[in-house]
């Protein structure tokens, strides 16, 4: 049974998400709170599974609401995010830094006659992110000793990289994530300087309609920048390029890249296999890939790929992720060179760009 506290200032969305839910199988809602310092008691208090939480409620907001509940009793946390400007998208997107697992837009969808499919997409999703922990984030958020130096991975600082050729050079890095991933991408983005001498582009598992947005929160928080891919601009050293949330990025030489329809409905948009795939097939052994944290199995294949052709391939490790099933698989299937967390991650970047 999965125990749902929602806190949530609007009684409409309040009422809403309780008609949504209630009835649902495996699911209960056990609390109602109507600003941030009431869903802290009743954190403490009813220790629900997951929390859907609002961002913008008195006396406490969500932000800070998350923060506290993460700091106090790590809970599993949805941000239901209005999606109505600039503020709201990065509010929603600090509260995953903060330690919360997804955001998706409020049920909006239920006053223009889609009930039906709302409800289901609503269930789905949390169901999804019931398996999530959310203290193997906090473990590594909250470890600063752990520090983020570079780490080289040559000669003999390699460490458990002994695979990776001493001369290696990337032409390209790609990072693909889904639940869980965006504080990592964040948190490694931000070790890396303005002028890192390669592109880098990003495939994130993300609810229609927060690619702009989280594209939005990575170029504010981190020395590179960073935009939406849109077919305009191509790769270049120091450019982070987030694959949009209605297409396939698929790569291509010379620093370009298409954007494609997606023609598969089993298949997740964007895809990090397709992007993976695709600079395997580009820039061959000049690749590094890394597999963040996520649920299913998709990247994996794309992971192999770039190990085939003679890249780098890592994965998040298991104690630092939130959802261990993509790199899971992909290791499983011997396409990963290290498992590493995410200071490993960033010093393994770093390394590579000096």
């Amino acid at each position: 049974m999965l125990r749902i506290l929602i806190a949530e200032d609007s009684l409409v969305i309040q009422r809403t998400l309780r008609a949504l839910l209630e009835g649902e199988p495996e699911i209960e809602i056990v609390g109602v709170a109507g600003n941030g310092r009431e869903a802290l008691r009743l954190c403490h208090e009813l220790h629900p599974d997951l929390v859907t939480m609002d961002i913008f409620m008195p006396e406490m907001d969500g932000l800070e609401a998350t923060r506290r509940i993460m700091e106090e009793c790590p809970t599993r946390i949805v941000i239901i995010s209005a999606m109505v400007g600039e503020r709201d998208m990065s509010s929603s997107f600090e509260a995953m830094r903060a330690g919360a697992i997804d955001v998706i837009e409020k049920p909006h969808g239920v006053l223009a006659g889609n009930y039906s499919e709302v409800k289901q997409s609503l269930a789905r999703l949390l169901r999804k992110v019931a398996v999530a922990r959310p203290a193997a984030q906090m473990s590594w958020i909250s470890s600063p000793r752990q520090g983020c130096a570079p780490q080289a991975p040559r000669g003999k600082a390699a460490g458990a990289l002994r695979r990776v050729p001493e001369s290696f050079e990337p032409e390209l890095v790609c990072l693909g994530g889904s639940t869980g991933a965006p504080t990592v991408i964040v948190e490694v983005l931000s070790k890396l300087p303005a002028r890192y001498p390669y592109p880098i582009v990003v495939a994130q598992h993300i609810a229609k309609g927060f690619a702009a947005g989280f594209a939005s929160w990575l170029d504010s928080a981190v020395p590179l920048e960073v935009k939406v891919a849109d077919g305009r601009e191509a790769l270049r050293p120091g450019l982070v390029l987030v694959a949009p949330d209605t297409r396939n990025m698929v790569i291509g030489g010379q620093g370009e890249y298409d954007l494609e329809e997606a023609t598969d409905p089993r298949q997740h948009v964007p895809s990090i296999d397709k992007l993976f795939r695709s600079a395997a097939d580009a820039h061959g052994a000049r690749v590094l890939g890394a597999l963040l944290s996520g649920m299913g199995r998709d990247g994996a294949e794309g992971l192999a790929a770039i190990y085939a052709a003679g890249g780098v391939t890592l994965a998040q490790s298991e104690a630092t992720s939130v959802v261990y099933g993509m790199g899971k698989v992909a290791q499983e299937a011997g396409a990963v060179m290290e498992a590493v967390s995410p200071q490993r991650l960033a010093g393994i970047l770093l390394a590579y760009g000096l």
